[in-house]
Parts: C-alpha cells; sequence; structure tokens
C-alpha cells in the first residue's frame, strides 16, 4: 500500500503478510491513520469523518491511497484520491467506483474505540452500521438509502418554501411518495440484513462473554408488524400525510427510516442504559465481527 499527503504521511509504503499483522509505534507516528488508509479502500470512505478535507496532509489539496490485495485468488487494484472540497473518488482496476459501491472492493471490518458508541450512542450510529452491513452483502441497497436521503432533502426543501409558497405546498404529495418508496427499501433491506446479523452476533458475544444473551430488535415508530415492501411504503406514506401539519412547522419529515433504531438488549434491558462497561464493550465487539 502507498501513501502520499494522507494525514501526516507525505510520502509511506506498508506492506502486509499473509496472517495476522501488527502495527507498532509511538504516539502520533501514524499507526490509526495507516488503519484508517486500508479501511478507505475497503468501505470507500473513512470511519473518523465524512468529509476528505480531514485525511489531507495539512497545506495540501490532494491525498492518494493506493493498493493491491486478492479476492478469490483474484488481483484487485484499488487507487483512492481525496481532494479538499471535493470528496473521494476511488478505482478498482482502473474503472470508476459509484457511491453506491456495486463493484467489489477489499473487504475489511474495522473495530476501535469508538464502537462503543454502537452500544452507547444515538440511533444514527447504529443505523449507519445496519446500512453498511446491508451494502456489503447486498450492493443495490447503497442506491436505495442514497435515493431516500435525496428524498428526504428534497421534501424538506419544500416543507419550508411551502410555510410562503401555495404552489410549494402542492407538491408535497410528489415527494411523499418518493420519500414513502425509497424509505419501504431501506426498512426492507435493514431488516433483511438483521436477520442474518442477529444470531451470528448472538454467538460471538456468547464467545467473548457469559451470562445473558443479547436481543435485538428494530424499532420504527411509524411501522406496524409490516408483511413486506408494499406494506411498509403504504404505512409510511400514510405516517407522512398524517404527520404534515407538524412536519410544516418544524420544516423537517419526522417520520421515515432516519428516524428508526436497532434496539440492543441485554436481559429484557436496553443495553445503552443498562449494561456494564465490559458487556457494551463484548457487544460491540460482537457486532464488528
Amino acid at each position: 500500500m502507498r501513501l502520499t499527503d494522507f494525514r501526516n504521511y507525505p510520502e509511506a509504503t506498508a506492506e502486509f503478510g499473509p496472517g495476522f499483522n501488527l502495527v507498532i509505534g509511538g504516539n502520533a507516528q501514524g499507526k490509526t491513520s495507516l488503519l484508517e488508509a486500508v479501511y478507505c479502500l475497503s468501505a470507500l470512505g473513512s470511519h473518523r469523518s465524512s468529509s476528505s478535507g480531514p485525511m489531507i496532509r495539512h497545506d495540501q489539496q490532494v491525498a492518494y491511497v493506493k493498493a493491491t490485495g486478492t479476492i478469490a485468488s483474484t488481483t484487485v487494484d484499488v487507487d483512492a484520491q481525496l481532494t479538499r472540497g471535493a470528496g473521494m473518488k476511488v478505482w478498482i482496476n482502473k474503472q470508476r467506483v459509484g457511491r453506491s459501491g456495486k463493484e467489489r472492493s477489499l473487504a475489511a471490518v474495522l473495530f476501535s474505540p469508538e464502537d462503543l458508541e454502537l452500544i452507547k450512542g444515538g440511533p444514527e450510529l447504529r443505523r449507519r452500521y445496519l446500512d453498511h452491513a446491508a451494502g456489503r452483502a447486498k450492493p443495490v441497497s447503497n442506491a436505495d438509502r442514497l435515493a431516500l436521503e435525496k428524498a428526504l432533502r428534497q421534501r424538506n426543501g419544500v416543507l419550508k418554501a411551502a410555510r410562503s409558497n401555495d404552489r410549494a405546498l402542492r407538491q408535497l404529495d410528489v415527494w411523499n411518495q418518493q420519500v414513502a418508496h425509497a424509505g419501504a427499501a431501506v426498512f426492507d433491506h435493514r431488516r433483511w440484513v438483521l436477520q442474518r446479523l442477529g444470531p451470528a452476533i448472538t454467538n460471538r458475544y456468547g464467545q467473548l462473554a457469559e451470562g445473558q444473551q443479547p436481543r435485538l430488535s428494530y424499532q420504527s415508530e411509524w411501522a406496524r408488524e409490516v408483511t413486506d415492501r408494499a406494506d411498509a411504503e403504504r404505512q409510511l406514506l400514510r405516517a407522512l400525510e398524517e404527520n404534515q401539519r407538524r412536519d410544516l412547522e418544524t420544516t423537517t419529515t419526522s417520520a421515515g427510516p432516519h428516524r428508526d433504531d436497532l434496539a440492543i438488549e441485554l436481559g429484557g434491558a436496553a443495553s445503552r442504559w443498562y449494561a456494564s462497561q465490559g458487556e457494551q464493550r463484548s457487544l460491540s465487539l460482537a457486532m464488528r465481527l
């Protein structure tokens, strides 16, 4: 792997061998930055920053990360270019990768001290966890998530404009339908991946800690006993219409997958509030594994 102007590295080359690798060094030498670079090429983004700017060395405008790995015995070249103010571009075997991430990148799972926030933090981190897991298993889910984000931005924009523009108010029906359609898809992907992750997390937790087993469930205020994706779309559309007056007052969309959460319990109690520090660490590690 080769880094150019990435974090504190003007230039650096690292070669990893098969099996277990240790990265050893003093404080502030760039150990975490090296792992972040590996993760960027795998997840097509950073675990530490939502923008490219912090990953680019001070006083530089562009940074590069390049690596070669294997997928099923096939050599894969991954190149990333990070531009200040313009985001991150990735190429796999010289072909540009879109934001949906349909192309196969190198696989990596990251566990860091910040992962405790998966248990202790707010629901946004747990939603992101499910979306990332779904995206690795079903790349089409990334496109549905991006469609939902776009529809929410448009609907919220219409909500703001509608406070002083009756013409904008008439557009809400269209965006209600767009949010409901994309939101039902995201909801469906999250529940699908949780059905597969839940037993694996329980098994991993049992290997790490003794005592009661965790229970994971998807929480949504707008969805009740959903039978399929079409039913989810109908329920979300109804919730958007019922909440429309309140949404016009707050100029934000109050119902949808962007407000949902992943409930994680131990012994019937919310692990966020009642699990010990050790239990929370074991839970977050089991989720990453």
